[in-house]
């Protein structure tokens, strides 16, 4: 998942100009037939890197859902994106 995740987000260019890093906590629920739903922002970090981070989730494939005695179940997860500028070594 973090593998689609680093595919697929866009770094937002007002966060890269005013030199925003962090994590965005994540919340959603996994349903029954593996889609992801309730996709919400529990810590943000602005600069629309919050968006970012929710619109690249909702673009998953669905998910293998939960299983209690053999049935599925719904499932609730909280999952960190974060977001890190590169930095550049200084050379001598």
């Amino acid at each position: 998942f973090y593998t689609f995740i680093n595919e697929n987000i866009k770094y937002p260019e007002e966060a890269v100009k005013n030199k925003i890093q962090g994590n965005v906590l994540l919340s959603f629920v996994v349903e029954k037939d593996g889609k992801l739903s309730n996709i919400n922002v529990d810590r943000k970090v602005g600069y629309g890197t919050d968006e970012e981070a929710k619109r690249v989730v909702s673009l998953s494939e669905k998910w293998k859902p939960g299983l209690i005695n053999g049935k599925a179940v719904r499932v609730k997860y909280n999952i960190p994106i974060k977001f890190a500028l590169k930095t550049t070594p200084i050379n001598d």
